[in-house]
């Protein structure tokens, strides 16, 4: 008979970004860990997103078949009200030209954190892994639980986008190449189609800045 140790149930949570290159991801780390021990040292990993980001969970467990799909929940926090972004669109990858709006929320931490800090105290998980919301680091401290920050792209694409937004990028430019300035030599310039559409529009919302963090 397991001990009462050993079938306890390790309970995580991950809170992936509001975009669909990066709930993918979380995802897939979330049914890796769920299936990564036998049965009597279980992993609960649900991942958290807002409602209309559930069904980008769905799409990406069901790569992984009914079996592994079925050990992964999905548990849901509200998406903040956000001025110039209709009900409903929630994922920078869907918000088009308006991308930098849902992107600006999930950055405010005024407009963010409360929803998901309220998440995070009721699952009251055993660990936590999140995506570049770093305010949840203090809510995990204060609850005396892990906090891992899952990055889903590299250090240098991160970077990229840093240095173009600190560069002021916009759409409307003749040039068909971004100059990234601020690496060193050789000069790094990517072309225009491959930035991202929300750093080549309005990329604050009230003064945020997108990379403060």
């Amino acid at each position: 008979m397991a001990s009462a140790e050993h079938s306890k149930k390790l309970r995580l949570l991950l809170i992936p970004f509001f975009a669909t290159s990066h709930i993918g991801p979380f995802t897939d780390l979330a049914v890796r860990l769920a299936t990564a021990r036998p049965a009597d040292v279980g992993v609960g990993a649900p991942v958290a997103v807002t409602p209309a980001n559930v069904a980008v969970v769905r799409s990406a467990l069901q790569r992984h078949g009914s079996v592994a799909s079925g050990m992964v929940s999905v548990t849901t926090y509200p998406f903040p009200a956000v001025d110039g972004v209709p009900p409903g669109v929630e994922n920078l990858s869907a918000g088009g030209g308006e991308g930098w709006r849902i992107s600006a929320a999930a950055f405010d931490e005024a407009l963010t954190r409360p929803a998901q800090e309220a998440l995070i105290r009721d699952r009251s998980p055993d660990a936590l892994i999140t995506d570049a919301h770093f305010w949840n680091v203090a809510v995990a401290d204060e609850l005396g639980v892990p906090c891992v920050s899952f990055s889903v792209i590299s250090l240098f694409s991160g970077l990229d986008m840093h240095l173009l937004a600190a560069a002021a990028i916009t759409d409307d430019s003749d040039s068909e190449e971004a100059t990234v300035a601020g690496f060193p030599v050789p000069e790094v310039r990517i072309p225009r189609s491959e930035v991202p559409d929300f750093l080549t529009s309005r990329r604050n919302l009230d003064g945020i800045d997108l990379h403060n963090r």
